[in-house]
């Protein structure tokens, strides 16, 4: 069954309650399905049919969450722009993509035009608050649409997203999530998760991302839950809302938690009401999963997934959440765990991590070529280092392509992250190989202190060499105020490497 039968079987259910509150604006279940269609006949009206590419360009707000609905509904397919990209980033994407659509807002509107002559295919720019030459207002092209289900047909394997990746090397590519993928992976998570539509979620996630808008608002608009859309994330605001509103449901990234710890006065707010916190995106250290557990009372639910597949491993909801582990494959989902060569390895060992599911997709776009190298009989290459235990939980040690070789050994830098970060006086770490003559790479620790904290570079050395193998110890430190990071908290090892670089 398609992502639209999903959410209209929602509406059907749960037709007069409160989908979605973001700022002043309440919306019901009925008036998103609605909207939906209303946006679907629009786009065919100024010729937007099914397979043509529609770009989403703004800030949180409802007009993506219509969007999204109607483009499902019309069988075009949603593209999701970082809402902070600039010039270039953007027309990458457009062009890429061959977006016929984009629907942004003023603030946005000047980038768009930049690079609009570039983009022949960029037919229609379509604002969400207000009025300019050469563009729509969104709301004028729906309001007289019709707002009878639009008759599209609509298959399994047919496009519904192409989210881009990170980039954090190279330039993004154009992961094509078909209505199978999503629809599969919301079924799972609401499995996994016990999520069920009494929740209140407090969502504070980007709608650029996969995070927030293919797992949190398609898998609210599946569950029928209560969701209280914030525009972006602000700390003290998420411990408000979760006292004045009894939210029950928070998805965060690392980032988002170290804020709250952050947070003067956290014990005073009471957070009784909350039944789960999710973390994904970017690695929780074993530290932080502690920390949290102490500061809120709750175990951190790790995940991970990623853009070509939704999620793929969680830890559980009833069941031990191991710190350092993102869990077992969701319902679903296999992995396999192998060498260089793609032959499995046993238990407890480290190797390259594969997937497959119903929720993998079958490739990048405009990517035929290199697509052929992503995949082996079948399954996908995550480009991911990890292992598995006796239980079946998934450690993520960290990215292959991060992996330092020094002296013909490989040294996994979360296993050296780990360690600095469990020194009191740490807040973060990264760990990244440099260039070194004698053995090819060695490793080189980027450190955050806390606030008020000291360390020397030989006091993390020589931790190190307590806690570690020799030849794993950094032979470099360096300490910053801060990591370099893209907006969803991964950080960007290919800055810090390049600073190495520069000196």
């Amino acid at each position: 069954m398609g992502i639209t039968a999903l959410f209209k079987q929602t509406a059907q259910r749960l037709p007069d309650k409160v989908a979605f509150e973001f700022e002043e604006q309440r919306v019901t279940f009925r008036e998103i399905d609605t909207a939906g269609n209303k946006v679907a006949n629009a786009l065919q009206s100024i010729g937007i049919a099914k397979g043509d590419r529609v770009a989403q360009f703004t800030p949180n707000s409802l007009e993506i969450i219509y969007s999204l609905v109607g483009n499902f509904k019309n069988g075009s397919i949603v593209v999701p722009m970082n809402a902070s990209f600039k010039e270039q980033e953007i027309h990458h994407i457009l062009g890429d993509s061959g977006a016929k659509v984009i629907i942004t807002d003023t603030e946005r509107l000047p980038l768009v035009k930049a690079v609009l002559p570039k983009l022949p295919e960029l037919k229609h720019i379509l604002l969400i608050d207000g009025n300019h030459e050469g563009t729509n207002n969104f709301y004028d092209l729906i309001k007289n649409a019709s707002d009878k289900e639009p008759s599209v047909s609509i298959k399994d394997e047919d496009y519904a997203l192409i989210c881009y990746t990170s980039g954090t090397t190279g330039k993004p590519k154009g992961a094509s999530l078909s209505q199978i993928n999503i629809t599969s992976n919301i079924k799972a998570l609401q499995q996994a998760w016990k999520w069920t539509e009494d929740d209140i979620f407090l969502l504070t996630l980007p709608l650029y991302h996969i995070h927030g808008l293919g797992v949190a608002v398609c898998g609210s608009l599946y569950v029928g839950n209560f969701t209280i859309l914030r525009r972006k994330f602000a700390a003290e605001d998420v411990l408000e809302t979760i006292q004045k509103r009894k939210a029950t449901l928070f998805m965060g990234v690392p980032t988002m938690y170290f804020k709250l710890l952050d947070v003067e006065g956290l014990e005073k707010y009471d957070i009784s009401s909350m039944r789960l916190f999710v973390s994904g995106s970017a690695p929780l250290s074993k530290d932080m999963f502690y920390k949290l557990k102490k500061a809120l009372g709750h175990e951190i639910l790790e995940r991970a997934g990623m853009s070509e597949s939704m999620m793929n491993f969680s830890n559980p909801y009833d069941g031990e959440r191991i710190p350092g582990s993102v869990g077992p494959c969701l319902p679903g989902v296999k992995v396999r765990i192998t060498d260089k060569n793609y032959n499995d390895v046993p238990v407890g060992a480290e190797g390259e991590i594969l997937i497959k599911g119903p929720n993998v997709f079958n490739g990048y776009w405009n990517k035929p070529s290199y697509n052929k190298q992503c995949f082996r009989d079948g399954w996908f290459i995550t480009g991911d280092v990890g292992k598995i235990d006796e239980k079946n939980y998934v450690y993520i040690i960290g990215r292959s392509k991060d992996v330092i070789i020094s002296g013909g050994i490989n040294i996994y830098p979360r296993e050296i992250e780990d360690v600095v970060e469990s020194l009191l006086q740490v807040k973060e770490c990264a760990v990244v190989g440099v260039p070194d003559k004698e053995f090819g790479e060695s490793v080189k620790a980027y450190v955050v202190l806390n606030s008020g904290s000291k360390l020397t570079e030989d006091d993390v050395i020589n931790y190190c060499r307590e806690k570690l193998a020799s030849f794993k110890k950094p032979k470099f430190v360096e300490f910053l105020d801060a990591l370099p990071k893209n907006t969803m908290g991964k950080i960007i090892k290919e800055e810090l490497r390049k600073r190495h670089k520069s000196k």
